[in-house]
């Protein structure tokens, strides 16, 4: 008896489950009782340590998640940082660091609680009753109320884990904002800016679409048929929640609220100088590329983090993630290459992140295929939408609105097309999921149907193998028959759990589209709740600090980098980076080294790309001598970048003069305009 326990107890140890004894093995070797009562606190201690052990492995993987977010922000900072000028890397890159300490220190005193406290405001609209818009609990304030090894209801994760990856959300997201503000913005309202935005507009969107009732003094659900509540942390308490939104990673709390508070702040900020009379080309794609790849990889835990503790979620949101990414980049080069002729690494980097934006509201709701269907739409809409800042007239730097604004808000839309309840519980079925549960009674009796006629054939071909005593046709025989026979009894359970869901919809009156018009009001809401709030606080920010917002256009031109923080970013050109000599009165770049006065002098409605080329051309060995124009400008030239002619020495006007002669000359264009910037 004794090597039976042992078996057994081995057995469990190793599976980590409970095991229930074959009847067939009591009666064969009836044992003690002694050993029942041990065979019985064996597999309790199982359970606990597999409990344990589950509870490790959701931590650890939470904590990863954490990192692998942490890991976005300089991701982000590479990737803004690549696409601005090289005056302004620093300080654009210091734009999302920032967010690292002033955010992170905010959410773990007042954040987090105003997120996910139990609800202390609420209303009753868009058809939902009491819904939380915003959340406090004062244990959570600094967490002085929060045992290190205080678990969150219905989790496996502790209070703290939940903190810390909820914590980076909230870090990213004012940060995103910066890339439509890039170039122009100061740095000190910057920093007020976001505390206000991430109290004001994050934390009650946070709450109105993920907060539990984790933190409520009882379970907030309605009793069941036994008369018993639901546990903690099984009822959604906020606003978008309880009208059924799906949101799995940030859609709407993250992606169209930064995009949305981007472009108003695009409108209600003045444009960056020369702004659109001129181009203003990115310093660096490789910079750009690299924070996409760091963005991509970060998103992994992003998006496969947000199901908190169950692996199968994380495997769902990663392969989507990836689909999606993939499908976005390839969609968005194509794009461009039919629209441009050529593919560019800036198309690619943007298309990448457009994917994963559009699948962040998805990710854990939607197979892998739809994912990647999400991510070929978002790069082509996205790419679309990033034109028009052209027609409208407003300044995204680094188009902000056009990638995150516009890509979480046809991901959310997309989300009520492809999820599946299938995927998980939490999901629902949307447009694609409720045709197919519709249609699935159907495609269940036939196949039945078709089985059962291949049963027939195959006893048929039974009873003729024993006749013939053909052993192996024997065996093949019955090996179909009995995996025919298994297939039928899992029809039969499928098809009356398709029923009893077919009759769930009939009593909660979902139609194909129903998820999907969950997901507009709650995307529509998203935009105007953000979108007002966003109004005033760039307009309160502006004010209060003396309309210091925006930088000044003297400082704008000489850069953030040394205006800001009087520091030089990955600007290597050696004679503007030079520090200068004696002493001044405020910090100012070198623009009068020796040799020279230093000036620019801006071509303007010149497409970008074609007055290099034909500077270029004009440089070439030629037969015929060179204009007087151009021996007059050549000696004084230093650099030329976009539409701009870096000099040094000379009288400015006279060789705008000639510049503007040359140039409309050989591009054929006899009203061009020229200014000088000095």
């Amino acid at each position: 008896m004794k090597r039976v326990t042992d078996t057994l107890f081995a057995f469990l140890l190793l599976a980590g489950l409970s095991f229930v004894v074959p009847s067939n093995l009591w009666a064969e070797n009836p044992p003690q009782a002694d050993s029942i009562a041990e065979l019985k606190k064996s597999t309790e201690e199982v359970k606990k340590e597999a409990v344990k052990g589950q509870a490790r492995g959701d931590n650890s993987w939470m904590l990863t998640s954490s990192a692998f977010v942490f890991l976005m922000v300089p991701g982000l900072a590479l990737f803004y940082g690549g696409m601005v000028r090289r005056k302004n890397v620093l300080g654009t890159m210091m734009h999302s660091f920032a967010a690292l300490s002033v955010v992170g220190l905010y959410w773990v005193i007042a954040g987090y609680s105003l997120a996910f406290g139990n609800s202390i405001l609420r209303v009753s609209i868009l058809g939902v009753e009491q819904g939380g818009i915003v959340g406090w609990d004062w244990r959570l304030f600094f967490l002085k109320g929060i045992d290190a090894n205080s678990f969150l209801p219905g989790t496996n994760i502790p209070v703290y884990t939940h903190v810390m990856f909820q914590g980076m959300f909230a870090i990213i997201t004012p940060a995103l904002i910066s890339g439509a503000f890039a170039e122009r913005i100061r740095f000190w309202p910057w920093c007020i800016f976001m505390i206000l935005w991430v109290t004001i507009v994050y934390c009650p969107l946070a709450h109105m679409v993920w907060a539990f009732d984790w933190f409520a003094p009882f379970p907030q659900g309605d009793v069941d048929a036994n008369g018993n509540l639901p546990d903690l942390g099984a009822t959604a308490i906020g606003l978008l929640g309880k009208m059924g939104a799906l949101d799995f990673a940030g859609g709407t709390v993250v992606h169209i609220a930064a995009g949305i508070a981007g472009l108003v702040g695009c409108l209600i900020l003045r444009k960056r100088s020369g702004y659109p009379e001129h181009a203003m080309h990115p310093n660096s794609m490789v910079l750009t590329l690299l924070g996409a790849g760091l963005l991509w990889f970060g998103w992994f835990g992003f998006n496969g983090g947000s199901g908190l503790n169950s692996s199968e979620l994380s495997s769902s949101g990663f392969a989507a993630t990836q689909a999606a990414a993939a499908a976005a980049g390839l969609s968005w080069i194509l794009a461009e290459w039919l629209v441009k002729g050529k593919p560019t690494a800036l198309g690619l980097a943007s298309g990448v992140v457009a994917g994963l934006v559009a699948v962040t509201p998805a990710s854990g709701f939607v197979y892998a295929w739809g994912g990647a269907i999400i991510g070929l739409f978002s790069g082509v809409i996205c790419f679309a939408a990033i034109h028009l800042k052209t027609i409208f007239g407003y300044d995204d730097s680094l188009d902000a609105f056009g990638v995150h604004g516009v890509g979480g808000f046809v991901g959310a839309l997309l989300t009520g097309i492809f999820c599946y309840a299938s995927v998980q519980s939490a999901s629902a079925d949307g447009t694609l999921g409720y045709l197919w549960t519709k249609n699935r009674p159907n495609s269940i009796t036939a196949e039945q149907t078709k089985l059962k006629a291949q049963n027939e054939v195959l006893e048929k071909q039974l009873a003729e193998a024993k006749k013939a005593d053909d052993k192996k046709a024997l065996a093949i025989a019955q090996y179909q028959l009995d995996s025919n026979t298994n297939t039928l009894k899992a029809l039969e359970a499928e098809l009356e759990q398709v029923n009893d869901k077919l009759k769930d919809y009939e009593e909660k009156k979902r139609g194909p589209l129903t998820q999907f018009w969950i997901q507009l009001k709650a995307s529509l809401f998203s935009v105007f709740f953000a979108g007002i709030l966003s109004v005033g606080l760039v307009a309160l920010v502006h004010v209060a600090t003396g309309k210091n917002f925006t930088t000044s256009l003297e400082h704008e031109q000489e850069g953030l980098d040394r205006t800001e923080h009087g520091e030089v970013g990955f600007d290597l050109g050696l004679a503007l980076d030079s520090v200068p000599t004696g002493v001044r009165t405020e910090p100012k770049a070198a623009k009068v080294p020796p040799g020279g006065k230093r000036f620019e002098i801006v071509v303007e409605g010149v497409e970008n790309g074609n007055l290099i080329h034909a500077w270029s051309e004009l440089c070439q060995p030629s037969d015929n001598p060179p204009s007087a124009e151009f021996k007059s400008i050549y000696p004084y030239v230093t650099t030329v970048q976009g539409n701009r002619f870096r000099l040094r020495g000379g009288d400015p006007k006279t060789l705008s003069v000639n510049i503007q002669k040359l140039f409309s000359e050989k591009l054929n264009q006899p009203n061009l305009k020229v200014r000088i910037e000095e």
